[in-house]
């Protein structure tokens, strides 16, 4: 099942990159919330209600800079949880 353009779930790999969505990964993903708090503090408030309004198209691109991230390092956690699922 392709969700978005940059991920599939189900039997393939999925493919996490700078543009992939914030919200399409909590709502596939939503054990997201917590362990992404659990890694950098930082994503307590992008959990938020308030958060995901603001962030509610956002890419990870973007996302990185409100967590206090580089990209790469962000695709990377984002990655490693999601394959740790």
């Amino acid at each position: 099942m392709q969700i978005g353009l940059n991920y599939y779930s189900g039997d393939e790999m999925v493919e996490i990159t700078a543009q992939s969505k914030y919200m399409d990964l909590l709502n596939e993903y939503p054990l997201l919330k917590t362990d992404l708090v659990k890694r950098n503090h930082k994503f307590k408030f992008l959990v938020t209600p308030m958060g995901k309004i603001s962030l509610w198209e956002a890419d990870l691109a973007q996302v990185s800079g409100h967590a206090e991230m580089s990209v790469d390092e962000t695709v990377a956690l984002f990655q490693n949880l999601i394959d740790s699922y």
